[in-house]
């Protein structure tokens, strides 16, 4: 049976908050524990992203499991969602230093 696809940030915070009492926090234990376990996986699934320039194509018959975990891990999209923040974050404006002239 296949997986359905992965939420997004934005979605996840949709349930989030679709979960909230009055008082504005989850009332609900198990949705609360589902949550913070989604958030756990997405914290490994990042971790992981990070390490992965450590981990080597393997030859022979793993090297297709390599290959497709690698399209698994940069099809997430907390992956997708880290990247495109860390693009905008340093896409800032160009602040020349004091004295210096444009370039």
């Amino acid at each position: 049976m296949p997986f359905n696809p992965p939420l997004p940030l934005a979605q996840l915070r949709a349930i989030q908050n679709r979960h909230r009492g009055p008082d504005g926090k989850i009332n609900d234990a198990d949705v609360l524990a589902l949550l913070f376990e989604v958030k756990r996986y997405r914290s490994f699934v990042l971790r992981t992203k990070q390490l992965s320039g450590e981990f080597k194509r393997p030859s022979g018959v793993l090297a297709p499991v390599y290959d497709e975990w690698w399209e698994t891990l940069v099809a997430e999209p907390c992956v997708a969602e880290q990247e495109q923040m860390i693009r905008e974050l340093l896409e800032g404006p160009f602040k020349p230093r004091k004295g210096m002239g444009p370039r």
